[in-house]
């Protein structure tokens, strides 16, 4: 991946500003107690409290509208080497501010804000909980502009927002300090892991398809090889008119045989849930299972889909996409995995009843829990009674897997298990 993103904010955009002085006196109140004192003096004749206070006051009104220009067309901006990545890889950040004035910033201060997970050992307390900010610090001039760059470390899957950044900056004496926080947000998304996949024991001989088989045994309504002569039993719907009319006889169209197989992927997130506690690593394990097959399947060129009963991190809506060969499907289907949450959307049983009405008989429906619900017979038997060919997987450790007569059944404790398969 060589792609780049960025966000970046304006000085004419609305942003919130917040300004604050070094110590009292230098408030209204001080400021306004200095000018009494101004007057005071002046009305008695002190001229060296005059001199003094006259000093003081030209420097913290210097000062003031120093720190009060000082983020005037600042800018700044946040590039990305990667918006999208796997476990285990690095995105590049680099943020670049500049000032386009000619009042130059004798110091400026960036705090940028990041989850936590992506946060590495030089990071300081954010301002939410679970992020942590990267802060970098230096000066600029006039119509200049100033880089600095760092690192996150993606180790974990998820849907990562980034920002708000905050600037700040203020007059060379350092009495008062202005801040704008930023609209400047982003956010990261870290794929699941992909881990190898055996000999899925996928039946192939399924009617209208994509791959070649030697076996003419079904035939694919869109993929017209050729034509024939008519005959008794052939659908009229079949029939090719304009070779009919040519030939004056009647010709049906000859279609390739195919077979291929159709994958809808089904993860249970409230078997995940034991006594109320979430097993972590199961969990994470059951989403790759669910990414590692959706890829595996994809990649031989098959339709594939997925759904999960979940609330995902940045909508709250289920997962629920269809079996696709769209060339995107597979960058869907990832993303979506990686926004998955371990909060339920309702109970599995109703989600699997409500979403496989938008499945077609002979699609082949892999069904992943951690522990087996209780229901699980009765949801098997509606399902091959409704022409659905079927896959168990069970995650982690457990009771022994449940026999079911005709369907494959498969004990993913670790990675390696999936790679183990046989069909």
């Amino acid at each position: 991946m060589n792609s780049v993103s960025s966000s970046t904010t304006h000085p004419d955009k609305p942003s919130k500003f917040s300004s604050q002085a070094a110590g009292y006196l230098l408030n209204w109140p001080g400021l306004l107690t200095m000018a009494a004192i101004l007057v005071f003096a002046a009305w008695n004749g002190q001229a060296p409290i005059v001199v003094l206070t006259s000093l003081l006051f030209s420097s913290a009104g210097l000062a003031k509208l120093w720190s009060h220009l000082s983020l005037a067309r600042v800018s700044c901006r946040r590039l990305l080497s990667e918006r999208r990545v796997f476990p285990g890889e690095k995105i590049n950040v680099r943020l670049q501010v500049a000032n386009r004035k000619p009042l130059p910033l004798p110091w400026i201060r960036v705090d940028d804000e990041i989850p936590q997970a992506l946060g590495g050992a030089s990071t300081l307390p954010g301002e939410r909980p679970g992020s942590v900010l990267v802060r970098r610090s230096g000066a600029i001039l006039w119509y200049r502009s100033v880089k600095w760059k760092y690192e996150l470390p993606c180790l974990k899957r998820g849907y990562y927002p980034l920002g708000p950044t905050v600037i700040s900056s203020g007059d060379i004496f350092g009495l008062y300090s202005r801040s704008l926080k930023t609209a400047l947000q982003d956010h990261v998304i870290v794929y699941p892991k992909i881990l190898p996949v055996g000999r899925l024991p996928i039946p192939s001989r399924q009617p209208l398809g994509e791959a070649k088989s030697e076996y003419r045994v079904f035939q694919d309504p869109t993929r017209s090889i050729g034509v024939r002569d008519y005959q008794h039993g052939d659908s009229l719907r079949h029939v090719h008119w304009k070779a009919s009319a040519r030939l004056q006889a009647l010709q049906v169209k000859v279609f390739e045989p195919t077979t291929t197989f159709k994958v809808a992927l089904f993860l249970s997130v409230d078997s995940f849930m034991a006594n109320g506690a979430l097993s972590e690593e199961e969990f994470e394990l059951g989403i790759s299972v669910a990414a590692s097959l959706a890829y595996h399947v994809i990649e031989q060129g098959s339709p594939a889909g997925v759904f999960v009963n979940t609330r995902r991190v940045d909508s709250g809506q289920a997962v629920s996409l269809s079996p696709s060969g769209s060339r995107d499907q597979l960058t869907s289907i990832l993303e979506a995995l990686a926004k998955v949450t371990a909060s339920s959307s309702g109970p599995f049983d109703l989600f699997l009843e409500k979403e496989q009405k938008v499945l077609r008989a002979g699609t082949t429906i892999a069904l992943i829990f951690a522990k087996p619900p209780e229901t699980l017979p009765l949801m098997l038997h509606a399902l091959k009674d409704n022409g659905f060919k079927l896959l168990l997987f069970f995650i982690g450790e457990g009771e022994p897997l449940p026999w079911q007569e005709g369907i494959p059944v498969h004990r993913i404790r670790n990675a390696g298990d999936l790679g183990s398969i046989e069909a």
